[in-house]
């Protein structure tokens, strides 16, 4: 499966600068010692570059909507609000604007997938997190519009992270691949499950 194509897309909204800053929903990370390469969208980069992956592991801690590495999906956050909330406009803030932030998840999510964003975010100091989801009725607002508009009925909000996909195409392939995978494990041909 192509690690990439199974990337979210994060988009971190700042409401006090009204800025958006986004970045692939990756964590490279160096083997021995395990430490941290880089994160979010650099990883690509840092992909073309590298010439002894072996020494490396990429994960995608966060796909479909739903959290695959918990940790990893820690560290990337973290890095996310430290970099576009904590010291925006390069100064380094010493209180939060709120202890409030809301997450948008464009993707179905269980109970349980939505209690671990609420953890997740309850770990970066956040003790009122808002959630909406794709079937959260937004009035005919775009989720951005839905975002932005949040504060008018919930007061100040610190940040928004938006858990999308900016190129669904890229889920259909890695979850057409993943499907061709299991259908190998499981002694299926593919061609007797899609009838087209």
């Amino acid at each position: 499966m192509s690690m990439m194509d199974s990337a979210a897309d994060i988009r971190i909204y700042n409401y006090k600068t009204k800025k958006v800053h986004t970045e692939k929903g990756m964590v490279l990370f160096g083997r021995e010692p395990v430490t941290v390469a880089c994160l979010g969208s650099e990883c690509e980069e840092a992909m073309t570059q590298i010439s002894d992956m072996q020494n490396y592991a990429l994960v995608v801690p966060i796909s479909n909507g739903r959290i695959y590495d918990y940790t990893a999906s820690e560290k990337l956050l973290k890095w996310m609000v430290h970099k576009y909330i904590d010291e925006a406009g390069g100064k380094r803030r010493i209180f939060k604007r709120s202890t409030k932030a809301l997450i948008y998840l464009h993707e179905p999510c269980s109970p349980i997938e939505k209690k671990a964003y609420t953890d997740l975010m309850y770990i970066l100091g956040y003790k009122n997190i808002l959630m909406l989801d794709c079937s959260t009725d937004l009035g005919g607002m775009t989720p951005q519009e839905a975002i932005w508009s949040a504060e008018e009925v919930h007061g100040k909000i610190d940040c928004a992270i938006e858990i999308a996909k900016d190129d669904l195409a890229g889920y259909a392939r890695a979850s057409y691949e993943q499907f061709v995978n299991d259908c190998k494990r499981w002694r299926v041909d593919p061609a007797d499950i899609i009838k087209i």
